[in-house]
Parts: C-alpha cells; structure tokens; sequence
C-alpha cells in the first residue's frame, strides 16, 4: 500500500517532480494523491501542461479531467488520479489526508508555517528547499539513514546542497578534505528572459556557504567559498567544485575511486554522473544525477583536486523524490 502524498505548490519544482514521479509510479512507495496551489487554477495549471517543452508531461500521457481530478495515463494504460485544489495555505480541504506533506511552493520555509500541515494522519512535512528553523535537513545520499528522532518538518536542502554534501563527505572519507570551494554558474527561469533585472550577471548569496558547514563538521566556515552567479540563460548549470586534500592520490586512483564510489554498489550510487568527455551542459537536461562530471576535466594540483560538473538545478526533484520515497518506505 503506498504512502499518500499531498503536494503544496505547482511551480516549477512541483512540475518537475509530477513528471518524475509518474515516470516511477508503479514502483514508488508513495503516490502523490492531491496538488494544490493558491494561485494557478486548474485550466491554468493544465495549460502549463500542455505547453511545457523542457518536462513535456503531456507527450508521454494522456491527460483527462473530471471535475477537480486529473488522471494521467501512460502509454501501457497505467492511470493515475490526482485532486487538484486552488486554496490558501490555511484551507486547503485535504490537510490532515497524505501521511506526508510536500511543500512545495517555495513560501513555507518557517517551522511556524508547517505546522498547521501536521495534524490528521500526516506525521511529516516535506519542504521543497532551504529551510534555517526546521526540525532536521535531511539530505538523501548524506544523513537520510538516520532516524528522524521526532522531527516532523524537515527540509531536503536545496539543489546546491544536495550537489555539493554526499560528494563533500565522500571525498573526506577517502582522502580528508582541509577546505574547498564551489563555483556556481546557475540558470533562471526560462519565463524571467527578456526581463531587464535578469539580462545581466548577479552575485548572489548561496545557500550552500551557511549550510554546508552546518552539515559537515570537517567544513570550516572560514575556509568554505560559494561563488554564485545567476546567467540570462536558461540552460543546464555549471558547478565547479574545489577540495583541498589531506592524502593526495594520482587523479587516475582518484577517478577510479570516484567511479566505485557512483556504481551500483557505491554509497552515491545512481547519485552522480562520471562522463569520459566534457559534452557541454544541455546533454544533461532532466538528468537524474545530482551533477555530472567530466574525467576529461578532472586535475589534481598539488594537494587541491578540481572537479567540473553541470548539474540540472530544476531537476533536484532527483533527490527530493528519493528522500520521500526512502520516508515512505516505514523508514521515518
């Protein structure tokens, strides 16, 4: 019997993860039973649907609509039947219905905001990024295995911090890494093109710098870097990472490390990509990897090894699904 869900939010994210959890649905241990956002009315949600290119839902089902339910279709005649609401946070008529709650919608990120989410059968809240005042950040991949130890409303990190931390402890573990630095060339939303606050470079401050030392101990503060530049351009990002190393080793032995460590059998298994050659960022849009990185590009100097990777930051969905479907497995 799988887990009901109930998703708060159909942006951007919460179209990213329909489409990958209806791609899953046969084997996923939750089923996403209701959607609902204050803003966008059903027409114009399906409409969102029908014109979506970059996660074409409506190329690989058939989409029906019966009152306020949606059902979609796969090509092998699997249906899914979603409640779609347009409500504010406080009257949503299903709260109290899914076991967890995916917020979504990018607005909830206080502890205060959730809780009103957490009362009937739901014991978890779900939020879809940052979050400074909740119970637990639980990164699939990281800490995702330990118990939750009554936390109910957790965050899943963000796109960023999810590229960066299994990767981060993995390197640690192998080789004891002193300080590191990320660079981030990350995209926008394809809608915000054509606006002048965005036809330009903007520094900005990245969730990452504060979080990831709060996740990895081993992480100094005062020696952790986020260079974070948001491009006019819509594509698949960029992230660069640096590691200063305790235990250097040939890149060749260092390769085949990160090799084992992203196969069937790694502890990143499935959760990173590890290409022969650079093949530019757009061949990884809608990838399930974490980011992708080049061999080709790969350099250890001196103590410090240097890793390039692009990573498709509105698909994090990858993780946030994991992390719900790991939860939903008795596991919480």
């Amino acid at each position: 019997m799988s887990t009901l869900t109930g998703m708060n939010g159909f942006g951007r994210f919460g179209l990213h993860l329909l489409k990958y959890w209806l791609d899953r649905s046969e084997h996923a241990n939750f089923k996403i039973a209701w959607i609902n956002d204050d803003k966008l009315t059903l027409e114009q949600a399906l409409k969102i649907i029908e014109d979506e290119i970059y996660v074409p839902i409506n190329k690989y089902y058939k989409i029906s609509v019966r009152e306020n339910e949606i059902t979609f279709t796969s090509a092998d005649g699997v249906k899914n039947s979603i409640i779609y609401t347009t409500a504010p946070r406080h009257e949503i008529p299903w709260i109290g219905e899914p076991e967890i709650f995916l917020e979504c919608s990018g607005k909830n990120t206080l502890r205060k905001d959730c809780q009103p989410f957490l009362t009937g059968n739901t014991r978890l809240v779900n939020v879809s990024a940052t979050s400074w005042d909740c119970d637990k950040t639980v990164i699939y991949g990281f800490n995702h295995v330990e118990p939750l130890d009554g936390a109910k409303v957790i965050s899943y990190g963000s796109c960023t911090v999810n590229a960066f931390t299994p990767l981060a402890q993995f390197v640690h573990d192998k080789w004891g890494v002193l300080d590191a630095d990320v660079n981030v060339i990350h995209n926008i939303q394809h809608y915000k093109l054509g606006d002048p606050k965005y036809d330009t470079l903007l520094r900005k401050f990245c969730t990452l710098e504060k979080q990831g030392p709060m996740l990895l101990p081993f992480l100094n503060p005062e020696r952790f870097l986020v260079n974070y530049t948001v491009v006019p351009y819509a594509g698949v990002s960029v992230i660069d990472f640096r590691f200063r190393i305790e235990r250097p080793q040939s890149i060749d032995a260092i390769l085949h490390e990160l090799e084992h460590g992203f196969g069937d059998e790694g502890p990143l298994a499935h959760m990173y990509g590890l290409d022969e050659t650079d093949r530019g960022p757009e061949v990884h849009k809608c990838t399930p990897y974490s980011s992708v990185f080049s061999r080709d590009q790969a350099r250890i100097l001196g103590d410090n090894l240097y890793l390039r990777g692009y990573f498709d930051n509105e698909n994090s969905v990858n993780r946030y699904y994991d992390l719900t479907n790991y939860l939903s497995a008795d596991n919480a």
